[in-house]
């Protein structure tokens, strides 16, 4: 019944169509509504069929047949009054290509009692998910759905293989079907009731995923995960996929979807739509940089003529990056944005030599954009300094051009101006403001949302991120948000340099405007995401950083195995060696070493440990090739890699490094970290993970007992031979007071304290509080779920922290609150990955991990198999290693 509707209407208004044009009625052949309506012929044919012998539709006799519906004049008549101005009127190809496409998305809204289930199909960026909306803002206007926010997007690709996950996020799920489920959750298909649901990627669905939709579309209703009802649901299906539909979706889903709409490439329009699609999206730039854009004519050539592969999409992107280019370019004057052909990509300027080119004819195309001016922009608050950067940058370049640098000199100057003001901006604020103050002045939504992000955004930048500087980025945002629902022009610094010296900084901003994008549906400019940019590199100089440690000596291992050796006695990962073997040239040696310096730099220099010849003269050059400071150090041991590795570790600058080493070159025994006074106990700590909690062992140590009285010498435990040994040397000398350790070494006359009870007792660090950190767990809740996109959050979490929690005492790793938080976020960016099929991180330590800390890897290994079953992903052992290395070397 549906379908001979369809073919009825179809042919009905074709035919009222031709009253207009020809004031004829001709009437159809079954091939050319066939094709109209992109239906079988025989299914068509069949429908018509029914309807001759209903008596609704004629047909004429002749080769073609041709069948018409008899219409009166009032028939099309009110036809014509009835077609009022829709959504559809502003599509591009509207009255072309998309004619017939338009006519059936319309009928498909329009038919009762909820419309027709429809299915759209065509390449990669088409505008698939353009023309849904479109038919959901038809549904509004026509009043066949009555609320603008019923349209459920729901991205099958998401849960693809996993038919439990994708009932729970589209069904939702009910209390107590597994751990965490406290309550009854809506599924996505609720925003959707009275509405439009519509199926990103439904090829993306297994078989079994398109079988679970049946019920829905056969019915009219749905079954939670874990229900045993159906619930009744209003509801129109709108699917779109990218493939053939014969070969990956079941015979028995399509069947169910009367409508399919083709939507076709942009080689297939005509260039009349094509130049149309062009200025559109160049009148959405230009007003995105509140300026006027000019363009040449041969860009339009370019645009007119070159294979765009990925259709509308890549057409709009290449747009968009052009004027981006084209605004830097012309940021420090008020003059019209001019759009050249070298702003394009290699593959768009192809398009000028196309052996038969679509020519514009001497068509220059020109958008402009009006800034209206805010009367009401100058009320001032406590929170309202962070709006003056723009007219900051605005009075400065005013300043520096009266000075009379040139153009280059000051978009150098004025990227650290900006950057300075920020920097004063963010010191200006108080950390200790009060959350509800802020909450008064912001909009309590940013203001979770962005925190939320911040954790993300420490783990990322692999840094803290003050209070103060989240608040400034806040009010920052807060700022903004409102300038740019006024249309406020907004200018930036040369965003070039931004990132360029900030690229993590950078790319961290980029994803976080692609965040409020969605979030507020609005459009951030390009100037904007380099002050986010700068907001979080604002701190980028106070990273606490280490005098990198560099040993290099002549052979063919020596360098490396000393260097090896140092960081398995000291627990760390931080001495790099270079080999030079006897047949390697200086000038080759002094350029790979010249390399590995400019790598392990952190910004305080490094020391250059050497054994004899022209190696010892490599530091002072090294140092005028690339700025970076060096010390270089001649005739070393191991014992002195050792002790220049462990000043390092406890970040002493160089000259405190060099002047210890050259005053102490030996060790009482070979695992003792530095000579002890006579007068002063030893305090042993004793770990088998890595330098991370060596070093947090000693400082909490030193914190809580007196450092005049005690000595800190931390040993490794991986080999308990050794261990002893150790302990052996040291005794003959000195008395130990305490052993802090995860195992009892049993010594006589020494007091033991376990890692956990001394961070508990000692440090007040209690990690089964953090454990049940209902606060932290909401923050890290919100994260995975609003920024990772993952499912089942709350199972994923709590199964993840217990399993740190056993390893912590099972091994004696030190986990505190931050540690905890980053192992967390890092986890969480793991999953996205592998749910999203993406490529995860390779750890070039593996081999190493799995030998040194084998029985800690395997326990992670069998810890998460829950996690993998129920996200139905296999984590690779490269990421179980970077885990571990977090856990042992934070």
């Amino acid at each position: 019944m549906k379908n001979q509707e369809i073919v009825y209407e179809s042919l009905r208004k074709i035919c009222v169509e031709q009253i207009k044009k020809e004031a004829i009625n001709i009437g159809v052949s079954t091939e050319k509504l066939s094709l109209y309506l992109n239906m079988r012929r025989t299914n068509v044919s069949r429908e018509l069929n029914k309807l001759v012998a209903e008596g609704k539709v004629k047909k004429q006799k002749g080769k073609p047949v041709l069948y018409y519906v008899e219409l009166n004049e009032k028939d099309y008549i009110c036809e014509d009054k009835a077609e009022a101005p829709s959504i559809f009127d502003t599509v591009i190809g509207r009255d072309a290509s998309l004619k017939n496409q338009i006519s059936l998305a319309k009928a498909a809204i329009v038919y009762p009692p909820s419309g027709l289930h429809s299915l759209i199909i065509g390449e990669t960026g088409v505008g698939k998910s353009y023309f849904a909306k479109c038919m959901f803002k038809y549904a509004l206007e026509i009043g066949r759905i009555k609320e603008k926010d019923r349209f459920a997007v729901f991205n099958c690709a998401d849960y693809a293989n996993n038919p439990q996950l994708l009932i729970g996020h589209l069904f939702g799920v009910k209390k107590g079907t597994y751990t965490g489920a406290s309550e009854d959750r809506e599924g996505i298909i609720e925003k959707g009731r009275n509405g439009i649901l519509f199926l990103d990627e439904v090829h993306r669905l297994p078989p079994e995923g398109q079988e679970i939709l049946f019920t829905l579309i056969d019915e009219g209703k749905y079954i939670p995960l874990g229900g045993t009802e159906g619930i009744p649901i209003n509801v129109m299906i709108i699917s779109a996929t990218t493939e053939n539909i014969g070969s990956t979706l079941l015979k028995t889903f399509t069947r169910r979807i009367p409508v399919t709409i083709a939507l076709p490439a942009l080689r297939d329009r005509k260039s009349t739509e094509r130049l149309e699609l062009i200025q559109r999206f160049f009148a959405d730039e230009s007003k995105r940089i509140s300026k006027k854009i000019n363009v040449d004519e041969e860009v339009i050539t370019a645009l007119l003529n070159y294979d765009c592969l990925n259709n509308i999409g890549q057409l709009k992107s290449d747009i968009q990056i052009a004027s981006a280019k084209a605004f830097l370019r012309n940021i420090f004057n008020e003059e019209d944005i001019h759009i050249k052909v070298e702003d394009f990509s290699y593959e768009v300027k192809g398009g000028l030599l196309a052996s038969k080119k679509i020519n514009p004819r001497g068509l220059k195309v020109s958008f402009s954009n009006e800034i209206k001016k805010d009367i009401n922009y100058d009320i001032e608050d406590e929170y309202s300094v962070s709006r003056d950067i723009y007219e900051f940058i605005e009075e400065r370049t005013k300043i520096l051009t009266a000075k009379g640098l040139d153009q280059e000199e000051i978009k150098s100057k004025l990227t650290s101006d900006v950057e300075d003001f920020i920097n004063t901006y963010i010191l200006s604020i108080r950390e200790e403001n009060d959350k509800d103050d802020i909450k008064r002045i912001v909009n309590n939504e940013l203001y979770e949302f962005l925190k939320s992000f911040m954790h993300l955004a420490e783990y990322k930048l692999k840094k803290k991120i003050p209070q103060n500087i989240f608040l400034g980025l806040l009010l920052h945002i807060d700022t903004f948000l409102a300038r740019i629902k006024e249309n406020r022009g907004i200018e930036n610094t040369k965003i070039d340099e931004i990132r360029k010296k900030y690229p993590e900084e950078f790319k961290l901003a980029l994803n976080l405007a692609y965040k409020l994008e969605e979030k507020y549906e609005i459009t951030i400019p390009i100037g904007e995401i380099g002050f986010i940019t700068m907001f979080f590199a604002a701190e980028n100089k106070k990273v606490r950083s280490k005098v990198a440690v560099i040993v290099a000596m002549h052979g063919n291992t020596t360098a490396t195995s000393i260097a090896e050796v140092a960081n398995q006695l000291l627990n760390i990962n931080h001495v790099a060696g270079f080999d030079m073997p006897l047949s390697m040239k200086p000038e080759e040696a002094l350029i790979k070493i010249q390399e590995l310096i400019k790598e392990k730099d952190q910004g305080r220099g490094a020391v250059l440990l050497v054994d004899m010849g022209s190696l010892k003269f490599f530091g002072k050059i090294i140092e005028e090739n690339t700025g970076i400071y060096v010390e270089t150090i001649d005739m070393i041991t191991t014992a002195t890699v050792i002790e220049a590795a462990r000043k390092a570790i406890l970040y002493e600058n160089i000259d405190e490094i060099v002047k210890c080493v050259k005053r102490e070159s030996r060790y009482i025994g070979d695992f003792i970290e530095k000579k002890v006074k006579a007068d002063k106990k030893v305090i042993v700590t004793a770990c088998s993970t890595g330098e991370g909690t060596a070093i947090k062992l000693k400082e909490l140590v030193s914190i809580n007992f007196e450092s005049d009285k005690y000595e800190i010498i931390n040993l490794s435990i991986k080999d308990r031979k050794e261990f002893y040994n150790a302990i052996d040397n040291i005794r003959k000398k000195y008395t130990i007071a305490y052993v802090i350790s995860a195992f009892d070494p049993q010594l006589e006359g020494v007091e033991y304290i376990p890692i956990d009870r001394f961070f508990k007792e000692f440090v007040g660090e209690d990690f089964e509080e953090k454990v049940n950190d209902e606060d932290m767990l909401s923050i890290i809740n919100k994260v995975y779920k609003d920024h990772l996109n993952i499912n089942n959050c709350d199972f994923i979490i709590r199964k993840f922290i217990k399993t740190v929690s056993n390893m912590k005492y099972s091994h004696g790793i030190y986990v505190d609150e931050d540690k905890l938080m980053g192992l967390l976020m890092h986890f969480g960016c793991v999953l996205e990955k592998l749910i999203n099929k993406e490529e995860t991180r390779s750890c070039k330590n593996l081999s190493l991990i799995k030998a040194r800390y084998g029985d800690l890897f395997k326990d992670l290994k069998t810890s998460i198999k829950d996690i993998e079953e129920n996200l139905n992903i296999e984590i690779p052992e490269d990421e179980l290693a970077n885990i571990i290395e977090i856990l042992v070397n934070i």
